[in-house]
């Protein structure tokens, strides 16, 4: 066995499989070599599409689907001129207004608060042949015939000792088919002037005072107009189907010549006084609880109105109104048709009428 010495006197061995194995080697050398080119080439020449369904290999030597030409038509021609659009109308919802009350004669009888009480209430207007029971519920000297919650009246003491007349009111109410209606005293009411609630001042600046000695409060007060208000609210609970408004206006009559003008007595009465019946017929009416006013003041055309309650007014507001006896019911009957009152016979409540000749009361 024999080898090449170096030049330290060693001898190098070359094993059998050296040459063998460096050939493998070169060979896997060049395959990886191969694979790298051919992987360029691959990346270089094709177009890869990357979709939600995976991969698409585009080859170059492939032949997309050409696109096929649009086919030929007539053309389109467009219409440039102005469109007319006719909008149908919308029908209006406009509410269908209620139709207005119907008002029945009635034929009332006035009760005493004492006969509401012990029960002969019912009896006298059966005894007198009508159909409606009149009580003053708030007289003129400002005392309530039941016990308010509102608390002017507590505040002035103004409250009835019980609220057994309000318990007689609601078994009427609710046992009987008489027509119930309340009478108030509205503005001649000197516990409202003692109290400074809007009172009538002469122009020497004392408190006025009527014939038979009252003060009154004014329809231009707030204050009074509120309290009033809430009476009437009251009464209408309690069961009564009308609300009968005496003194609602200013005095006209006694020394109405010494009253001041001022805020609670304008130079155009009408204008608190509408104001005043304009709410509480309101109010009254969302209760299905007609209004109706007192007056005994002559109208004649030309003369001034003293109270404010002038046939416009009242047939504006007024459901019904109750002539005093010193008023002319024909005078009244044209006056109110002239404004444009309906019905006016039952409408119109004569004091001492004979029984059948429309409404009455006595």
């Amino acid at each position: 066995m024999g080898g090449r010495r170096n030049s330290y006197g060693y001898s190098q061995y070359h094993g059998r499989g050296g040459s063998r194995t460096r050939t493998v080697l070169l060979f896997i050398i060049a395959l990886l070599a191969i694979l790298l080119a051919a992987c360029a080439a691959f990346y270089a020449l094709v177009d890869l599409e990357y979709t939600e369904n995976g991969v698409l290999v585009h080859w170059p030597w492939a032949q997309e689907s050409a696109t096929l030409p649009p086919i030929a038509s007539d053309p389109i021609i467009l219409d440039t001129g102005p469109v007319n659009v006719t909008a149908e109308p919308t029908p209006s919802l406009e509410p269908t207004p209620a139709p207005p009350p119907v008002y029945e004669p009635i034929g009332a009888v006035t009760a005493t608060v004492s006969q509401l009480k012990n029960g002969a209430a019912a009896q006298a207007v059966a005894a007198a042949g009508g159909t409606a029971l009149v009580v003053e519920m708030k007289d003129m000297n400002g005392k309530l015939a039941w016990q308010s919650q509102a608390p002017l009246a507590a505040a002035m003491g103004v409250n009835a000792a019980d609220n057994s007349a309000a318990l007689a009111v609601q078994s009427l109410s609710q046992t009987t088919d008489l027509y119930l209606v309340a009478r108030v005293q509205c503005f001649r009411d000197p516990v409202l002037a003692r109290n400074w609630v809007g009172p009538l001042m002469t122009r020497g600046g004392n408190v006025w005072h009527d014939y038979q000695g009252l003060s009154w409060s004014s329809p231009a007060s707030q204050q009074a107009v509120d309290y009033l208000s809430a009476l009437c609210l009251e009464l209408a609970d309690m069961g009564f189907d009308e609300i009968l408004l005496d003194s609602a206006g200013y005095p006209n009559s006694g020394e109405v010549n010494v009253l001041a003008v001022s805020d609670n007595r304008p130079a155009d009465l009408t204008v608190p006084v509408s104001a005043f019946l304009e709410r509480v017929s309101g109010e009254l009416e969302a209760r299905n609880v007609r209004l109706a006013v007192s007056t005994d003041e002559t109208l004649l055309p030309g003369n001034a109105v003293l109270s404010g309650l002038t046939a416009g007014v009242l047939a504006q507001y007024a459901g019904r109104v109750w002539l005093s006896g010193s008023a002319s019911a024909q005078q009244y009957t044209d006056l109110l048709a002239a404004a444009g009152w309906q019905d006016t016979s039952p409408r119109l409540v004569v004091k001492n009428a004979l029984t059948g000749a429309g409404s009455w009361y006595r």
